[in-house]
């Protein structure tokens, strides 16, 4: 079976990209933003003929964020993302481009194989000839012991600090409401299940009322219920 031009670029681009790193800040932690997958990937992708582009397909009811792998010799593969827009929260505009651009990036790095932050050694770990063990260090002579002093009490690393928990009565009113907006207002209940599982890093397996207990949590809720037009 003769071998696709597109498959064989595209395991030349795996080989010479590096790593997409995480340099951008957010609240709670470090990313990779859609200039850091773009200025990563962008070199390889064109010294192995391949091209990526992305275009928008308004259908009945929903855009769709098409993602294109194309190779120099013609052959193409799509994928097809359904855009999720965030509605009510402020500027339309807005939330229409944070939408695009975050869901850009997962769609990239979806049709590359990539993920961002995993180091690519290319292979050296399987390949490079296994070192010698070092000799182990002589024992060392055993030395009078010193007068052991008053040990002072280690202040704890602020990395070290927990986060406050929330409130229960708060707590037991935000699930209230979270529990109404998916009965009333599922578009609004959509985008804060999408929001607070980015800006939290809390996977798809977690359940969102198990993972809501800090006042971290609670005022990300809060600011979030609070930008929601009145009904």
């Amino acid at each position: 079976m003769t071998e696709s031009p597109l498959t064989a670029a595209l395991a030349k681009f795996h080989k010479a990209v590096g790593t997409i790193h995480e340099k951008s800040k957010a609240q709670y932690g470090s990313y990779a933003d859609l200039a850091d997958v773009l200025g990563t990937i962008s070199g390889p992708l064109a010294d192995s003929g391949l091209a990526v582009t992305q275009t928008f397909i308004p259908t009945e009811g929903v855009t769709i964020l098409r993602t294109s792998l194309r190779h120099s010799g013609g052959e193409v593969i799509d994928s097809d993302l359904p855009l999720i827009l965030t509605e009510g929260r402020g500027n339309p505009l807005h939330s229409f481009g944070a939408a695009c651009t975050y869901q850009r990036r997962y769609a990239l790095l979806a049709i590359l194989n990539l993920a961002a932050g995993v180091e690519d050694n290319d292979g050296e770990g399987a390949t490079a000839p296994a070192k010698k063990a070092a000799p182990a260090p002589a024992a060392a002579k055993p030395q009078p012991k010193a007068p052991t002093p008053k040990a002072a009490t280690p202040k704890q690393s602020p990395a070290a600090e927990v986060q406050p928990p929330m409130d229960d009565a708060e707590r037991q009113e935000i699930l209230q409401v979270l529990k109404s907006l998916m009965t009333g207002n599922r578009t609004a209940f959509d985008a804060f299940v999408t929001e607070y599982r980015a800006t939290f890093n809390v996977p798809e397996t977690v359940k969102l009322s198990d993972h809501l207990q800090e006042r971290q949590h609670g005022d990300f809720a809060q600011q979030f219920f609070a930008s929601l037009p009145e009904s």
